[in-house]
């Protein structure tokens, strides 16, 4: 029970680290904050997504989608969205690297005009980014316009020219990324991460005072209202194997 509470005070430590970072952590900055509890990368995802959907960046993180997806098909509605949009951003020349650099070296120097280029150059980025993201659940064009977001917030974050291309494709990405969090049914659950956590520690103690022996998953599952995957799943996430938990 001891090393149950200890780890949620953490995650919750975690966040609020994070939310005086301006709601940005990067992964380095999360293994080191567990470093004693030697999480496996199972267990660092789970934190990953957990923090994610309590709107926290987890910089350098990004969830894999399902290799054995089907094809992506955008309804009518994003068909007609993503044809109008792109016929927009024709007006918008392309330019090759060297223009590009020196349009970040004048970002660099507070150059507003060099900034609005840059961003229209990156809104074709923009796109193809939200293509490869695209979720089902979310509407194409709102991946868009918040991968638009991601591109001013990454401009606004530019430190030097080497790096300049990665920040701001980080940025599209991470923002994107987050839009998914809040329609996804992942986000849902890993938002409730920590009552889970909470719910069955009671359960845990109400049912083996009750009982007077351990407790199965089974058991705890058909008590709490939960599947035996979701209490296996905030078991991993504590480090704990499920004979263990029933003890």
């Amino acid at each position: 029970m001891e090393k149950r509470t200890e780890f949620l005070n953490k995650l919750n430590g975690l966040v609020s680290l994070a939310k005086e970072k301006e709601n940005r952590i990067n992964i380095d900055e999360v293994k080191a904050y567990f470093h004693e509890d030697s999480l496996n990368e199972e267990q660092l995802e789970l934190v990953f997504d957990y923090l994610l959907a309590q709107k926290v960046v987890v910089q350098g993180y990004f969830k894999m989608p399902d290799e054995e997806e089907e094809a992506i098909t955008y309804s009518e509605e994003e068909q007609a969205y993503l044809k109008e949009y792109l016929k927009d951003l024709e007006a918008f020349k392309d330019m090759d690297e060297n223009e590009k650099n020196i349009l970040f070296e004048k970002v660099l120097q507070g150059d507003r005009v060099a900034k609005q280029r840059l961003t229209e150059v990156y809104l074709k980025t923009v796109v193809e980014i939200a293509q490869k993201m695209y979720h089902p659940e979310v509407f194409l064009g709102d991946l868009i316009q918040e991968g638009n977001v991601g591109l001013i917030l990454g401009l606004d974050m530019l430190s030097d020219v080497a790096n300049a291309h990665e920040t701001i494709v980080r940025c599209i990405r991470e923002n994107i990324q987050l839009l998914i969090e809040e329609y996804t049914e992942v986000s849902q659950r890993d938002k409730k991460m920590i009552e889970k956590v909470s719910a069955l520690d009671e359960g845990i103690k109400t049912l083996t005072q009750e009982l007077g022996r351990k407790v199965t998953i089974d058991e705890l599952a058909i008590h709490l209202g939960m599947t035996e995957e979701e209490i296996e799943d905030v078991l991993r996430l504590m480090g704990e194997e499920s004979e263990e938990e029933q003890e």
